[in-house]
C-alpha cells in the first residue's frame, strides 16, 4: 500500500533522496516531456535498459513514453539532491494544484531489491507516492 506525501520543501526531499539513497536497487525514469533529456544523458553509462510503454507507476494514458531502467549510484542521487524537489503539490479552494519545479515533468520511480516500487512520481499531477512501510 501507498500513501501521498508532500515534498514542497528542498529539506523533506533531501530527507526522503537520503532513506532511498540507502534502499533503491534500481530507478525507473519516464520521459514524458522528450525535450528534457539531461537526467537521461546525465545517467547515460548506467541505462540498463529502455521501452517503450502507455503505462507505469501511477500512470496509464495513451501516449507512449521511452521508460529507462537506472542503476542508482552516488553521481545521480549527488544530481538528484540538487533540483529544489521533484513536484510542489497546492491545496486550494478549487483542488489541487501542481507546481512544476526544475526537476520537470518526466516521472521518476525507486524499487527495492524485491522490485517492489518505495516511492513514485505522477510529476506534472504534484502526486508523490510513498509505500507505507518507509518511516519519512
Amino acid at each position: 500500500m501507498y500513501r501521498f506525501i508532500n515534498l514542497n520543501n528542498h529539506n523533506d526531499y533531501i530527507k526522503i533522496l537520503n532513506i532511498l539513497e540507502q534502499k533503491t536497487k534500481y530507478i525507473e525514469y519516464v520521459l514524458i516531456d522528450t525535450d528534457d533529456t539531461t537526467l537521461v544523458d546525465f545517467v547515460q553509462e548506467n541505462i540498463y535498459s529502455q521501452k517503450k510503454s502507455n503505462t507505469w507507476w501511477g500512470t496509464s494514458t495513451s501516449q507512449y513514453c521511452d521508460i529507462y531502467k537506472i542503476i542508482p549510484t552516488n553521481k545521480l542521487f549527488a544530481k538528484l539532491k540538487k533540483f529544489k524537489t521533484f513536484c510542489i503539490l497546492n491545496k486550494t479552494d478549487y483542488g489541487d494544484i501542481a507546481e512544476i519545479t526544475d526537476f520537470g515533468i518526466n516521472d521518476i520511480a525507486f524499487f527495492d531489491s524485491k522490485s517492489e516500487p518505495i516511492l513514485f512520481t505522477t510529476t506534472h499531477e504534484g502526486y508523490i507516492s510513498l509505500r507505507n512501510d518507509i518511516n519519512f
